[in-house]
């Protein structure tokens, strides 16, 4: 490719071309890797963050994978371009004119430059220019979202940015009629950026079309109220008002920025920062985030670059953003500017007059140059601050609307820390957001152990991971337990996390009674105190609910309000960081947080309050789980559960899947929800709602949920002295341990069941207890005298054609059992003429008796096959045990045929469920498949 023009492109479609035409790179992943590379070009691009952008979700991915495409690259490029291989990363060499991005911030800082000497027709000229090399937006085609996330809107802004100081410069020269049309478009694209509009504004105003710009601020303020909330910004509001009483002339940004050129005053240098911690742990990926910002910074002719890092209370905001300003505060050499906003804590938040005021002293403005209005002050803090490469350290601040006078003229680095989403200033003023989370366990042990200690923290591994799970990964709780534990040295830290675990009062360990700022209770108080009333409300009723998520319908069951009204609470408690999104649609707390919602469920208003929300909360749980349970097991006997209680209070579904799916997701809120009733004496929600969960429990296989809760059940129940209750949950512990294959403790539970529904005159429980007893059954004639019985009782007392067909089908399996195929084949055709009317869903049961006793007469193939469906009907049912029990049995039938393939098949699907249930027949399926390979191997 010698003597070749290339060009390489990344404003627009990424491509690289030689004389014009494009060079072929061989497909989408080197295309990633060129194009990181590319807008990393002459600096080493690691190897990690290539990865993340190959390999979102694998960041294990091969090393060898990613050579592999960088030596495609290189073979695409030819000699002459060199892509070093450096240590941890790659490096492209390239000359920057041969770039369209490097020519672009070329042309951009030359038109900077000319503006400030007073050049705006030059100005305007190498604006065009840069503006000339995008040909769409940035990575056009490049297929990868963290690349485009990291990268592309960073691009668009520049771009933007540059948009804009070309419009001041022709509105400065007067060339309305150039620049009006394409600000009238840019404004269609950005419909929230103010500055454009003001630009129109201003241009509309001075080619004579007043009407036409107050319209645009009518325009632009319908929309910010709309979409954001929001009233438009102050320069917004001086230029509207300019316009609305016809002055004579309006100040755009380029008149305010050539005015400073003429000031001449000389500033102090101010050095605010608080000081940093001796140790720091982690916040890799966030510093990175971080550091991303500081070149966008430093070129004065910018806008102020502005990160929001935003975290719940405790999280380690402020610590984060003193460290970073402590490790750039020399490449800002205008000075560090802290101001503690008291967003939440104690005392009144700051107003905006004396934080511009208290700002304006640091750097050196004279009290009588000090303007009296908020306006005066911030043009005039804008005025001192643009092009001085300072770093302001807005702490703790409450809303955009308290940051947005304080913003400093470009050239300045912003770090705003709060507890609130101030999504408003990412939308405006094109901050970047971020969002800290709980410290990953190595970030989080290392802290610990720059307090108590390396070697405290090595010796027991196992309490070091119980101290932060009971920490909650937060960085404030860690420390002021680390502070605790350092006070006993001589404590092994196994004993000291064991005295915390029995603590009553889990938020009163994190407190060292020296001031609210080390009393973790007080931290979480400010956040609370800033809710309004609804939103605060709406958090102490989830104290209530403790299971991992909540989906919206339940926080609007709990409140009793409508779902529109609890999105709206939901949305304010999860920008407060009180809770967070764990996926569209449902919410979660952090551990701690979950801790202070349940004491402040303690303040509802009384006792009339408080049974009003638990009522709210059991009935729509029961109604849901009714209205579900039906959809998983329409046989069972439901009249139990008296629906007509809680009759429209739950959610409706429309098939077997959904009703599932809402099992899946909601199953830790409804177990919490039983020892919730169980708690406050609600016995007979309590027994209902854990009978209804039998049918999740079952479909899942879910032994272990379903033992504890029924245990808290059948308490719950005898407590109530509810007889019918009782039998019900203890059919179920029955019907668990036989799917367990602890069959002599299903016998006992069963038996207590039939007695109990004798004496209360119960036939068709007394049928199906024997029903149960049948299948618990290990001896065939213990069986066969249990199901003779049930179904003589069945067909007494009218019960239904569907548990006819299920005795029928116990009884053929007896008969298989024995060896009886011929009588086994006649009780399941039998069943399955009666299910083909009742219950056609229910077959795949009577199905797999069917095959059984086929495959005893010798009739292989219709018996695999009938078993075969009746897996398939399984699994579409979510029955994942039921399956996983027939193919291990067809794997069986296969090698007694001769076919051990077919066996393997069956017992590597059987294995696999049976392993994700944890069931503890995959053992023995998998020894089945070893010997299986056993003799493969003897055999060859």
């Amino acid at each position: 490719m010698s003597d070749v023009a290339l060009d390489f492109r990344v404003l627009g479609p990424t491509e690289v071309t030689a004389d014009g035409l494009p060079v072929p790179l061989g497909g989408s992943r080197p295309l990633i890797v060129l194009a990181g590379l590319l807008l990393r070009a002459n600096t080493v691009v690691p190897v990690g963050e290539l990865g993340r952008w190959l390999w979102p979700d694998d960041q294990r991915r091969s090393k060898g994978a990613l050579q592999t495409y960088v030596l495609r690259v290189r073979r695409a490029l030819g000699d002459e371009v060199t892509i070093r291989t450096e240590r941890g990363g790659y490096l492209l060499e390239l000359d920057e004119n041969l770039l369209d991005l490097a020519r672009f911030r070329a042309h951009a800082a030359a038109g900077a430059e000319a503006a400030r000497d007073g050049d705006l027709r030059g100005a305007a000229g190498r604006f065009a220019a840069a503006l000339s090399e995008w040909r769409g937006p940035a990575l056009q085609n490049v297929h990868s979202e963290a690349l485009l996330r990291d990268e592309a809107d960073q691009l668009g802004e520049e771009r933007l940015r540059v948009c804009e100081q070309w419009a001041d410069a022709l509105i400065a020269l007067g060339e309305h009629n150039v620049v009006v049309p394409e600000l009238i478009r840019l404004c269609r694209e950005n419909p929230l950026r103010e500055r454009l509009h003001e630009q129109l504004m201003i241009a509309l105003y001075r080619s004579g079309r007043q009407a036409e710009a107050l319209n645009v601020y009518r325009r632009i303020g319908a929309v910010l109220a709309e979409e954001l909330g929001l009233d438009p910004g102050a320069s917004l509001q001086r230029a509207h008002q300019a316009i609305l009483t016809g002055e004579e002339s309006v100040e755009t940004t380029l008149d305010s920025e050539l005015t400073r050129y003429r000031l001449g005053a000389e500033p102090l240098i101010p050095r605010q920062l608080p000081a940093d911690l001796r140790v720091f742990s982690g916040r890799q990926r966030d510093l990175k985030a971080l550091h991303g910002l500081v070149p966008e910074a430093l070129d004065t002719e910018r806008s102020t670059s502005i990160a929001s890092i935003e975290g719940m209370g405790g999280i380690g905001k402020t610590t984060l953003a003193v460290h970073f300003a402590h490790e750039v505060g020399d490449r800002f050499p205008g000075g560090q500017v802290y101001l503690n906003l008291r967003g939440y804590g104690p005392g009144e938040p700051v107003e905006a007059a004396a934080a511009l005021e208290t700002m304006l002293v640091s750097v050196g403005v004279p009290a009588d140059r000090i303007p009296a209005d908020v306006d005066g002050r911030a043009a005039t803090w804008r005025t001192y601050s643009a092009g001085r490469r300072m770093l302001i350290l807005l702490d703790n601040a409450a809303s955009t609307e308290q940051i947005r006078p304080l913003l400093p003229g470009p050239g300045c680095l912003v770090l705003v820390t709060s507890r609130w989403q101030l999504q408003a200033l990412v939308a405006t003023h094109g901050a970047r957001r971020v969002a800290l989370e709980e410290l990953p366990d190595e970030d989080a042990i290392a802290l610990l152990a720059s307090t108590i200690g390396l070697d405290r923290v090595v010796e027991d591994p196992e309490a070091t991971e119980r101290f932060i799970r009971y920490c909650g990964g937060l960085p404030l709780a860690i420390r002021i337990l680390a502070v605790r534990t350092a006070q006993f040295p001589d404590l092994a830290l196994g004993e000291f996390v064991r005295l915390l675990e029995a603590e009553q009062d889990r938020l009163g360990s994190f407190d060292l009674a020296d001031g609210d700022e080390t009393n973790i209770r007080a931290v979480f108080s400010y956040s609370y105190r800033a809710l309004d009333q609804r939103a605060a409300r709406m958090l102490r009723l989830l104290g209530l609910p403790t299971g991992g998520d909540f989906s919206v319908p339940a926080a609007a069951a709990v409140a009793g309000v409508d779902i529109a009204e609890a999105h709206e609470d939901l949305a304010k408690l999860a920008s407060a960081h009180l809770i967070a999104r764990s996926k569209p649609g449902r919410y979660q707390f952090h551990d701690l947080i979950r801790a202070y919602a349940a004491e402040l469920s303690a303040e509802l208003d009384g006792p009339e309050a408080r049974t009003a929300v638990l009522d709210r909360l059991l009935h729509a749980s029961l109604a849901s789980a009714l209205n579900a349970s039906r959809l998983l097991r329409s046989e069972r006997h439901y009249r139990l559960v008296q629906p007509e209680r809680f009759d429209g209070a739950g959610l409706k579904f429309g098939h077997y899947e959904q009703a599932l799916d809402w099992f899946d997701e909601e199953a830790g809120n409804l177990i919490a929800a039983v020892n919730i009733a169980y708690r406050e004496r609600r016995y007979r929600e309590c027994w209902q709602l854990a009978w209804l969960l039998q049918s999740y429990f079952i479909v899942r296989a879910r032994l272990d949920d379903w033992r504890s809760v029924f245990g808290v059940a059948l308490r719950a129940a005898r407590d109530l002295g509810d007889r019918s209750g009782e039998a019900a949950i203890l059919s179920g512990l029955g019907v668990a341990c036989g799917v367990a294959r602890q069959y002599e403790d299903s016998i006992a539970y069963l038996e207590q069941v039939v007695e109990l529904q004798r004496q209360v005159g119960d036939r068709q429980g007394e049928a199906r207890a024997l029903y149960n007893l049948t299948l618990a059954s290990q001896d065939p004639d213990t069986g066969w005298d249990y199901g003779t019985r049930a179904l003589r009782l069945i067909r007494e007392s009218n019960v239904g054609a569907g548990m006819e067909a299920s005795a029928l089908q116990a009884l053929g399996d007896i008969c298989a059992q024995a060896g009886r195929f011929e009588q086994a084949l006649d009780f399941a055709d039998q069943a399955l003429a009666l299910e083909a009317h009742a219950l056609p869903d229910e077959a795949r049961f009577t199905l797999h008796t069917k095959g059984t006793a086929l495959v005893g007469l010798g009739r292989g193939d219709e018996g695999i096959a009938c078993m075969r469906r009746a897996v398939e009907m399984f699994f579409a049912h979510g029955e994942l045990y039921e399956a996983a029990d027939v193919l291990a049995q067809l794997g069986g039938i296969h090698l007694r045929l001769g076919d051990p393939s077919s066996a393997r098949e069956c017992w590597l699907r059987s294995v696999r469920v049976l392993t994700e249930l944890a069931h503890p027949d995959a053992e023995d399926v998998r020894t089945k498949l070893a010997s299986l390979v056993g003799e493969t191997v003897k055999a060859e």
